[in-house]
């Protein structure tokens, strides 16, 4: 009997679950479609019937996770929204506080940072999270020139530096937590952080394509 649209969302869903946790236990190099497909309670024929393999499986809770992050980002600079720049800041601290309070985004976040490993045998998955960093790259570069444009960050900011450095502040405080979440609060700590970055990008003069403070 052909399955409903419901009823094939929620295997979809399912191996979505499964392959998360399978990525979680055993690193993503390790996983194995047979053992998501155990997971899920599913066969691998029906595995294959929603995603054509590993990389599929990971770019879709990849898009599921991020999903509103990038969609709300999105709409702020396609519509030049005012808020842009205290739109980001929540953004960045709300996806802190699911880290630390929603599994899933935990689990996902782990992944990324911890257990995706960088070897000829995981090249399609690191291909895939190379091409996530460029998006999100290309997304903050342009929110960001949009704030320049309101006046809410320096006329002569260097771009392409105050991404990179924005990065590696969010990255570096997700990955520090995600190694040993019991050495500090990340719902409290988070807050401070992603205000200390944001207010670097507008005063900072290593931050300026002059090299100096205006």
């Amino acid at each position: 009997m052909r399955k409903t649209k419901a009823e094939a969302l929620k295997t979809r869903e399912y191996l979505m679950l499964a392959a998360l946790d399978t990525f979680y236990r055993q690193g993503v190099a390790r996983a194995s479609l047979n053992e998501i497909a155990q997971t899920a309670g599913v066969t691998r024929g029906a595995l294959y019937w929603h995603f054509k393999n590993k990389e599929d499986l990971f770019d879709a809770l990849f898009q599921h996770i991020f999903k509103d992050f990038r969609e709300s980002l999105s709409a702020d600079i396609e519509n030049a929204s005012p808020d842009t720049w205290e739109n980001l800041r929540c953004a960045l601290v709300n996806l802190y506080e699911r880290i630390q309070h929603n599994e899933t985004y935990r689990k996902f976040m782990t992944i990324l940072h911890l257990k995706c490993e960088h070897t000829e045998k995981n090249e399609a998955i690191v291909n895939l999270m190379t091409q996530y960093n460029l998006m999100w790259h290309d997304q903050l570069s342009a929110a960001l020139a949009l704030c320049v444009r309101q006046q809410k960050l320096p006329a002569d900011l260097n771009i392409d530096l105050a991404v990179i450095y924005l990065k590696s502040a969010c990255n570096g405080l997700a990955q520090l937590w995600l190694s040993n979440p019991q050495r500090f609060d990340l719902e409290k700590t988070a807050p401070m952080v992603v205000e200390t970055a944001m207010s670097t990008l507008q005063k900072c003069p290593t931050l300026r394509t002059s090299g100096e403070a205006q």
